[in-house]
C-alpha cells in the first residue's frame, strides 16, 4: 500500500521535470499573441505609366485606440521582366487612429513608371504590409 503514494509521488515529479524542461527550449516561443495591427489591400488594372491610388484597410484587435506610427508596403517581383523596381508606392505620411476593435482606411500613392515594359501590363505584384502603432 505504500508503494502506490511512492509511484504517484515519482510520476508527478518526473512530469514537473519534462514540464520545466521544454519550457526552456531554446527557440522556442512563448503563447502566441495577435499583433496588435492588420493592415489587407490590393490594385487591379496596372498598366506602364499608370497612376492610381492603393486602398489599404488597417484593422486593430485591441480594445483601445492605436495610433498608427509607421505603415510600410513592400513590393515583391511580379513575373520575368516585370520586377519591383517598376512599381513606386508612396510613403504614409498622416495621422491614423484606429478604433478599438475596428478599422480605418487609407489610401498610398502608386505610380507604374511609363518606363515599364509590357510584360508589366495587368503584372500581380505581392505586396507585404507592416504597420506600427502606439496606444493613443
Amino acid at each position: 500500500m505504500r508503494l502506490l503514494p511512492a509511484v504517484a509521488a515519482f510520476a508527478l515529479a518526473a512530469l514537473l521535470v519534462v514540464a520545466l524542461a521544454q519550457s526552456r527550449v531554446p527557440g522556442k516561443a512563448g503563447p502566441r499573441v495577435r499583433p496588435a495591427l492588420r493592415v489587407s489591400g490590393g490594385l487591379r488594372s496596372l498598366y506602364p505609366g499608370a497612376r492610381k491610388r492603393l486602398p489599404l484597410v488597417v484593422w486593430s484587435n485591441r480594445g483601445f485606440r492605436i495610433r498608427v506610427v509607421s505603415l510600410r508596403v513592400r513590393v515583391g517581383n511580379a513575373r520575368r521582366g516585370c520586377g519591383r523596381k517598376y512599381l513606386r508606392v508612396r510613403r504614409f505620411r498622416r495621422r491614423l487612429v484606429v478604433p478599438p476593435h475596428g478599422f480605418r482606411t487609407v489610401e498610398l500613392p502608386v505610380t507604374m513608371l511609363a518606363s515599364a515594359p509590357d510584360a508589366c501590363k495587368r503584372a500581380v505584384f505581392p505586396l507585404k504590409f507592416t504597420v506600427g502603432g502606439r496606444r493613443a
